[in-house]
């Protein structure tokens, strides 16, 4: 009878202390990423992906943010395919609502697109003035061997891909003189402006940076660099990879112009470019004419393009992953021609040095990143 009595109690007690807990909150979804590209990035597609689990529930719905455009309810998708962002800083945001209308954590990609990069494979060329109707500064032609591959952008930057730049950093923008911004070549960016877009790029994209504050390329260690198959960022061509990507990538190309003899199919200049809307000539945008043998878009004419070195005379001597170091110049070399130009200054192997301090309205750049 005892024992029977102590039972009674201890299940009496233990009745008034789960009677005394307090009932559990209910507990959050908690949200992860799966897949989904995040930093620099190309314009194609981005499929951004998740899961969620609910502890004491189930999922009820997503809510996604895109570019910060608000809150939109996405039901019970676990994936967003995002496929007409176009250039510049974008984000995009999920977060997940349970049965109980508990939200989980919010979790966020960040990305930069730019236009599409082409790879170019190392390989050995002659230099130079090949077609014998050049300028003097153009010889003599000397052999030169690229010994690593690269990216180099299929298009020259647009005023997109910069104004984002600019956006970002609260830069002022380059003006445009009322021809067009968007898919337009950006213009008027001083080379100095021009490297301060590809470091941009490089911290956006984690990569080491390629340049120091005075313009110097830099290696993984943030060394100096000599040789550009050190440098991981983003960067400028250098001269010799700006006219092998010219040419094709083809040591034996036999195109005067970037991917053809005859200027008006791959060049905006002083013949064609003419501008209806503000009745002179102009940049064009970007892509409208037939690319070079790699797929490279207006490596002739439409704008001059920057490239990362300063200017030298050619000697006849046999090079390797050349690169002239900047030892105080302020003057770099540009390369292409421009819309306002006769067709003489778009061939391949033409070369100029202007001022790096200034923007020029003829003159923009395209990205160049060594491949690792």
């Amino acid at each position: 009878m005892k024992r029977l009595l102590i039972l009674l109690l201890i299940v009496v007690f233990a009745v008034m202390l789960a009677g005394c807990k307090k009932p559990r909150e209910n507990q959050p979804p908690v949200l992860q990423k799966i897949g989904g590209s995040e930093g620099v990035i190309d314009c194609s597609a981005n499929v951004l992906e998740w899961s969620a689990s609910d502890p004491d529930g189930t999922i009820a719905k997503y809510y996604v943010n895109v570019d910060e455009a608000g809150w939109d309810d996405y039901g019970l998708e676990t994936e967003y395919v995002w496929n007409d962002y176009g250039t510049g800083v974008h984000s995009f945001e999920v977060k997940a609502e349970d049965n109980e209308g508990t939200f989980s954590n919010i979790i966020s990609w960040n990305f930069v697109a730019i236009e599409e990069m082409i790879l170019v494979e190392g390989g050995k060329f002659t230099m130079g003035d090949t077609w014998g109707d050049g300028y003097e500064n153009e010889l003599p032609l000397h052999e030169v061997t690229i010994d690593y591959d690269y990216f180099i952008g299929k298009y020259e930057v647009t005023f997109d891909e910069f104004d984002a730049f600019c956006d970002d950093l609260g830069r002022t923008k380059p003006k445009d003189f009322s021809w067009g911004r968007e898919r337009r070549p950006v213009i008027s960016v001083s080379w100095y402006d021009a490297i301060a877009y590809c470091n941009w790029l490089s911290d956006k994209a984690g990569l080491a940076r390629a340049y120091d504050d005075n313009g110097n390329l830099l290696d993984l260690s943030g060394g100096m660099a000599d040789d550009p198959s050190e440098v991981i960022g983003f960067r400028l061509p250098t001269e010799a990879e700006w006219e092998f990507a010219a040419r094709g990538g083809d040591s034996e190309s036999l195109f005067k112009y970037s991917g053809s003899n005859d200027p008006d199919e791959v060049a905006w200049y002083r013949e064609n470019a003419h501008n209806d809307i503000v009745d002179s000539i102009s940049t064009w945008p970007v892509g409208e004419k037939e690319p070079n043998g790699l797929g490279i878009h207006d490596m002739s004419g439409n704008v001059f393009e920057w490239c990362t070195e300063p200017f030298q005379e050619y000697t006849a001597d046999s090079t390797t992953n050349p690169y002239v170091p900047i030892n105080g110049s302020t003057d770099f070399i540009i390369r292409g021609g421009s819309y306002f130009n006769i067709a003489r200054l778009l061939r391949v192997p033409y070369r100029e040095e202007v001022s790096g301090e200034i923007g020029i309205y003829v003159v923009g750049f395209r990205i160049v990143r060594t491949d690792k």
